[in-house]
């Protein structure tokens, strides 16, 4: 695994490649809102040894720069394909998850060359989105989580879901929550690139195969938003986790891995 920080557009950011054989096509991860690129632990491991996998810290998260203003979602994007450049990348496969699933979709619609298939989990379409509830709302609201063990376990009973979720399995997660917290000013930049953005009229031109995962008990990012991408992409394949919340790409990690494997593959 290497770790670096890599300049890109004038700003720091921080990269994390785990190289593996060529024999599968490389994996780019992209985190939600707030997130780094430890978190990815221990699915990163579990998606195998095969292939290689690249995640950065969105600027103002982890270990990245904030940057001076906002930075809008195409300009993420093409930070997002310098990251690829930077690891000798030419095409590769995206996973993104909560706000990540947006980018993912902004990275593959406006750098279709660059992506070969898409994994977008627990995420929507930006504007016109089923909301979350408001209970749900607050906590996306705040950093919080982030910055307390009980605030987090606050928001895990609020995003959790149904019955098992692997709580214990989670320590490394919330370690690395803990330690690389964002910026109070880089999460609400985050908020600010997405708050005008949809990918909803363009979801018919995302001609790569995707996979939607959505857990049947988000009450962050409902699952009619998944129900509605899957009806717009031209190839599209939807699986709903039942009793899966907001954070099952996490706390069910051992159980969602091999389906995104088998997509992949």
């Amino acid at each position: 695994m290497t770790e670096e920080r890599v300049r890109i557009y004038g700003m720091d950011v921080h990269v994390s490649v785990r190289p593996a054989p060529d024999a599968a096509t490389p994996l780019l991860l992209l985190m939600g809102i707030g997130g780094n690129t430890e978190m990815w632990h221990p699915l990163r491991d579990l998606l195998g040894a095969d292939r290689t996998t690249v995640a950065f810290d969105i600027p103002g998260t982890g270990r990245s720069a904030t940057p001076p203003v906002p930075l809008p979602l195409p300009l993420l994007g093409r930070i997002a394909t310098r990251v690829l450049d930077h690891a000798g990348i030419d095409r590769a496969d995206v996973l993104g998850v909560s706000w990540g699933g947006l980018l993912a979709q902004q990275v593959a619609l406006a750098h279709r060359k660059r992506v070969r298939r898409v994994v977008l989990a627990s995420t929507h379409f930006g504007m016109a989105s089923v909301p979350a509830t408001p209970t749900a709302l607050r906590t996306l609201l705040s950093t919080r989580r982030y910055r307390d063990v009980d605030a987090f376990a606050e928001a895990l009973a609020h995003f959790g879901g149904g019955p098992g979720r692997d709580v214990e399995g989670m320590r490394g997660h919330i370690a690395a929550r803990l330690a690389h917290p964002p910026t109070r000013r880089g999460y609400w930049y985050q908020m600010l690139s997405i708050s005008t953005w949809s990918s909803l009229p363009l979801l018919p031109l995302l001609r790569r195969p995707t996979l939607l995962l959505a857990g049947d008990d988000d009450p962050a990012v409902p699952a009619i938003n998944a129900r509605i991408m899957a009806k717009l992409l031209p190839d599209a394949e939807l699986v709903v986790v039942p009793g899966g919340g907001h954070l099952m790409l996490f706390d069910r990690a051992r159980e969602i891995a091999p389906v995104i494997r088998r997509f992949l593959a």
